[in-house]
């Protein structure tokens, strides 16, 4: 028998490092009270060697689609969260979450600028930062049991920064395609139309589940079934179709609330499927970054991340007595928003795919930035919670 080391070491890497990453996410929660998934990022970072060895482009593939799967569970959640009657009855919470997200970019643009990187990078930088991770965020409201009003306004506020991102981002790939081609209806077009497509994916697979469930009686283990596939069947349709798997996502489990189809606190997270992807989610991820070499790419990092994080608790601070709120739960409601990476790289790794020129420039820029709030960006929001009196951690939490 002839043993192979390198295919040993591709069959063995990512189960070997899921487990570690695990381990560590319960020593760190139960031992040291830290978020498991800084812990799961942390174990990213560093076995990222490990688990990228020997990948070939079928199995970058399938990866790509376990990621993009496991966020889409997470959006699909969160947007199953939102109230859109809450937000015409309290318009004042739409508007905080736009100034705050413009705030964002136009902050993140300037220190970029400031910092010598192109016009083309600083706008992509913007429009990447401006999202919140919904993956971070949801598991350690979901962890911490955490609900009040810091908690939910700080989830609609990741679904506008989210939405917003894409809309950036959209901007920013239709700016380069304008200066590419010269054609300003080209650029336009190019952007509207994969918006437009990725929303209408998410209404098509969305559209027949509330008759086919209500007709089936399902019970709650049938609904989280039903409910994960059509993530899945979303997120396989998105790709085929080269648009955004994420959007279509966030649509469908807009559309599923307005629906009245709810989870029940049972439901969340998915079970252990959820589980399971939470953690091969931001295991994959914190390997997709790479830590600044240079005292400039340190700097631009930490500056970049110190920026944002102010622009977010600034923006809601502002807004916080007029959207029916104190200001110091406007900051803390903020400060809940510092999660970055999944939905910021898998954007960026979607717009790769698609052929945009700049995202390989703006991986190189983000990277550290990455890391810096994969692993303190969940700390601060489980602070955030905590300071706000709004957890509720159980024995096991």
């Amino acid at each position: 028998m002839v043993f192979e080391a390198g295919r040993i070491f591709a069959l063995v890497g990512w189960p070997a490092v899921l487990l570690v990453a695990w381990l560590s996410g319960e020593l760190a929660h139960r031992g040291l009270g830290v978020p498991r998934v800084c812990a799961y990022a942390l174990v990213g970072i560093a076995g990222s060697t490990l688990t990228g060895a020997h990948v070939t482009g079928e199995t970058a593939a399938a990866l790509s689609f376990l990621a993009n799967f496991a966020l889409g569970l997470f959006l699909f959640e969160l947007g199953h969260r939102i109230n859109l009657r809450w937000l015409v009855t309290n318009p004042w919470i739409l508007v905080s979450g736009i100034a705050e997200s413009l705030l964002t970019f136009a902050v993140v643009r300037g220190i970029a600028l400031a910092m010598g990187q192109p016009e083309s990078i600083a706008m992509v930088l913007g429009a990447l930062l401006v999202a919140t991770s919904p993956a971070a965020l949801m598991r350690v409201a979901n962890d911490l049991r955490s609900s009040g009003q810091v908690t939910e306004r700080a989830l609609h506020l990741c679904a506008i920064n989210c939405l917003l991102s894409v809309l950036l981002m959209k901007g920013a790939i239709g700016y380069w395609h304008l200066l590419a081609s010269g054609s300003l209806q080209s650029a336009v077009w190019n952007s509207a139309a994969i918006l437009a497509v990725s929303v209408g994916c998410g209404i098509l697979v969305g559209f027949p589940l509330p008759w086919l469930l209500r007709r089936l009686r399902a019970d709650e283990r049938g609904v989280t079934t039903v409910f994960a596939l059509a993530v899945m069947l979303v997120t396989l349709l998105t790709q085929g179709v080269n648009v955004s798997p994420l959007l279509a996502a966030l649509t469908l489990g807009v559309l599923m609330r307005r629906n009245r189809l709810l989870l029940t606190p049972v439901q969340r997270n998915f079970g252990v499927l959820g589980d399971l992807l939470a953690l091969f989610l931001f295991v994959y991820v914190a390997g997709m970054a790479t830590w600044p070499t240079t005292a400039a790419g340190l700097a631009l990092a930490v500056l970049l991340s110190l920026g944002r994080i102010v622009a977010k608790m600034t923006a809601s601070a502002a807004f916080a007595h007029v959207s029916g709120t104190t200001t110091r739960k406007g900051a803390l409601t903020g400060l809940a928003l510092a999660p970055l990476s999944s939905f910021a790289l898998l954007l960026l790794e979607y717009s790769r795919t698609a052929g945009f020129g700049l995202a390989e420039g703006g991986l190189a820029a983000i990277a550290g930035t990455v890391i810096v709030m994969e692993l303190f960006g969940p700390l601060l929001s489980q602070w955030a919670f905590m300071l706000a009196g709004e957890t509720q951690r159980g024995e096991h939490a």
